[in-house]
């Protein structure tokens, strides 16, 4: 069997060269779908494993003399590319900075981001962890303020439709059926939003994108989990600070967006896959001088000291 996906329907193919192997067995130690084992001194491949070979690529990786070839669920031995070497990659520091520094930007300059630059801000974000591979995540670049504007009204004819349909008075009959946080949540927080968003396009201003440049919404299939796109759209973020521009994330745009089958087929979004989170970029027209240290709102760690017991009454 295989583990289903919105394009891929069977497992991925795992080949041995056993004349190249060297039967090191680090292939079956990080085979997280146990298709493949060290019997014997020989590497073997089980076809009747639980999920099949959900083509993570890990053993092709590992190997030491590229005795290993996976192929199917949307990769290939092609796609292998050399591992980055210790001084290729940030440090520590390096990554720290980049993350401290980081703000949420919603001024731009008049500067278009060009589409290599967005080009690159997606494939580097296509390295980001999931849940199981293979991806099932993609994303929309909506590049240029004219084409943002547009989506950001069509956006805006959604959260009027809220406001008649969420009205005060509905949402208190509708109390008894919601959580404390939830019932809070419409009414001081998603409700005055929606307000927000339609009072400021009325008076010509753009309070859903910020009138950015650009837009990358990201969206999953139903066979996988929305972190997975939430993930994807934070590497997306990271990505494009390291080259220089401003994002944010903006949550208020995907809810309405995936009710709006219309606008999802004119975006391109697949049938049946949910947008999930958007990403507004362009050059900051402000500069921050300082940053600021946050916080977990609470962190707690528990350890057993290897020379103590735990005994159980």
């Amino acid at each position: 069997m295989a583990i289903m996906h919105s394009l891929y329907r069977e497992a991925g193919t795992v080949r041995v060269d056993e004349a190249a192997c060297i039967q090191c067995g680090q292939c079956a130690e990080v085979c997280a779908g146990e298709v493949l084992s060290l019997d014997d001194g020989r590497i073997v491949v089980h076809a009747d494993s639980p999920f099949g070979c959900i083509a993570c690529g890990h053993c092709m990786m590992v190997c030491p003399e590229g005795a290993i070839r996976v192929s199917g669920r949307g990769i290939s031995p092609d796609d292998l590319l050399p591992a980055p070497q210790s001084g290729e990659k940030a440090t520590a520091d390096a990554l720290a900075a980049l993350m401290r520094g980081r703000r949420s930007v919603r001024h731009f300059t008049d500067q278009a981001v060009d589409q290599e630059l967005l080009d690159r801000v997606v494939e580097m974000a296509s390295s980001a962890p999931m849940g199981i591979p293979p991806w099932d995540v993609g994303c929309v670049v909506v590049r240029g303020r004219k084409a943002v504007r547009e989506l950001a009204d069509q956006i805006i004819e959604g959260y009027e439709g809220f406001l008649k349909f969420f009205r005060p008075w509905v949402l208190t009959l509708m109390r008894p059926m919601m959580s404390r946080a939830k019932y809070e949540q419409f009414r001081d927080f998603i409700r005055p939003l929606a307000e927000t968003y339609v009072q400021h396009h009325r008076a010509g201003r753009d309070a859903v994108f910020y009138d950015a440049p650009a837009v990358i919404v990201f969206h999953h299939s139903p066979y996988t989990d929305v972190p997975d796109a939430m993930i994807a759209c934070t590497y997306a973020m990271l990505a494009a600070e390291s080259l220089g521009l401003g994002t944010t994330m903006i949550g208020g745009a995907a809810p309405i967006i995936q009710r709006n089958k219309a606008l999802c087929r004119k975006l391109g979004v697949p049938e049946g896959n949910t947008p999930a989170m958007a990403l507004i970029l362009g050059y900051p027209s402000v500069e921050f001088q300082r940053t600021i240290r946050r916080r977990f709102s609470s962190v707690e760690t528990f350890a057993l000291d290897s020379d103590e017991k735990t005994v159980v009454d």
